[in-house]
């Protein structure tokens, strides 16, 4: 895993930081151009990194917050190309992946995924997330 410059990671935190903030201005489109750029701004390969992870993470977040079904899986793309590379987030991004099918009404897929997490990791990653998620788990058991 490539190390990122100190002050390079700071300038695309506060990118990020500022995506959020439109984010939480109800402006989507500007939100998800400034992640673009945060993402933009990580030097190749971008899939040796695990700060590029996060930001493509906190992309995925605002664009499930917001239903932006489309937007996300491009983000959750993201995270699976760097995951893919650096394997530090399987479960986590196990976890989006069934959050991601649930929202396309894949439910035997989403399905399939929440297991693979719950046997791996518990119930921890229904935390702090809308309770429809486990509670979709819950009534397939």
């Amino acid at each position: 895993m490539a190390i990122l410059e100190n002050t390079l990671q700071v300038e695309i935190d506060a990118v990020s930081a500022h995506a959020h903030r439109l984010y939480n201005a109800g402006d989507l489109q500007s939100c998800l151009e400034f992640h673009e750029r945060a993402w933009s701004m990580y030097p190749e390969p971008k899939n040796n990194r695990s700060e590029a992870y996060n930001t493509a993470k906190y992309a995925v977040d605002d664009c499930f917050s917001a239903l932006d079904i489309k937007n996300a899986k491009t983000w959750l793309d993201r995270m699976a190309y760097v995951n893919d590379q650096l394997h530090q987030r399987d479960e986590e991004l196990m976890h989006y992946t069934g959050k991601y099918k649930y929202e396309i009404g894949d439910y035997d897929s989403s399905f399939i995924a929440f297991d693979k997490v719950v046997k791996m990791a518990g119930k921890r990653y229904f935390e702090d997330e809308p309770s429809k998620y486990l509670i979709f788990y819950i009534g397939r058991t």
